[in-house]
């Protein structure tokens, strides 16, 4: 399915309808979701439906989607990756959904694997937006190529806190991408910049795949320095 306009119009949802789904329809939400592609292939993680979350800024909804991993290297940015095209997923159905990143599984099935929290359900009102409404950096501030239909992508992409903690500079052949190091106060309360980076990444991929180009990822190496971030890899790009 493309998933590419929902980039544009989606909107974090905090109100929902109390009208949960039937667990049918929740096993088929469960094998849409393994169905995504990871961006790392051979890192694995499991999914669970909680009915109850706790943490700051709680929403209430009929469903919460706990991402879980074993504490393996590139777990965070595959829920990143896959997590955002459940959310564009969501969206393109008329239901909503919203990253809850201080939040865990208030459940006796709580695991300390768990990575993130992602709330969906039936939304009150519309789960849209206009292009306007997204409250983002100027796109100046984490590209150089301001005009790039994959960056601009990226560029309407949610982040914990709003950082928006990467930076993407084109290069002829390749796109760099860096991943910013926070500083406190922000570094003592928010550790999953590396979900963030899957996020963009994932608006990258479906930008990529929505315009016809492949989209191919390869973590660390090494890149030229750029102060205030590290460098987390590269892509292709799109032509």
């Amino acid at each position: 399915m493309n998933l590419f306009n929902s980039i544009n119009q989606r909107k974090s949802c905090r109100q929902y309808i109390d009208e949960p789904f039937s667990l049918a329809e929740l096993e088929k939400i469960k094998e849409v979701i393994k169905s995504f592609e990871p961006l790392f292939p051979d890192v694995h993680l499991n999914y669970r439906f909680a009915t109850e979350t706790k943490g700051m800024f709680h929403v209430k909804a009929p469903h919460y989607l706990v991402i879980s991993g074993k504490g393996e290297e590139g777990e965070q940015e595959n829920a990143g990756f896959i997590g955002q095209q459940f959310m564009l997923w969501l969206n393109a159905r008329g239901l909503g959904g919203v990253w809850l990143g201080a939040s865990r599984d208030a459940s006796k099935n709580r695991k300390s694997s768990d990575i993130i929290v992602i709330a969906f359900g039936k939304v009150e009102g519309s789960s849209n937006r206009e292009e306007s409404e997204f409250k983002r950096k100027d796109i100046s501030e984490i590209t150089n190529d301001t005009e790039d239909k994959g960056i601009k992508a990226i560029h309407l992409a949610p982040s914990g806190m709003n950082i928006q903690p990467w930076y993407f500079e084109k290069r002829a052949e390749k796109l760099l991408v860096y991943r910013q190091i926070l500083k406190p106060p922000k570094s003592l309360v928010y550790k999953l910049t590396r979900v963030d980076m899957g996020i963009a990444l994932c608006h990258y991929a479906v930008a990529s795949w929505h315009y016809g180009a492949d989209f191919d990822f390869q973590p660390g190496g090494s890149g030229p320095e750029k102060k205030g971030y590290e460098y987390f890899g590269h892509a292709n790009i799109i032509d």
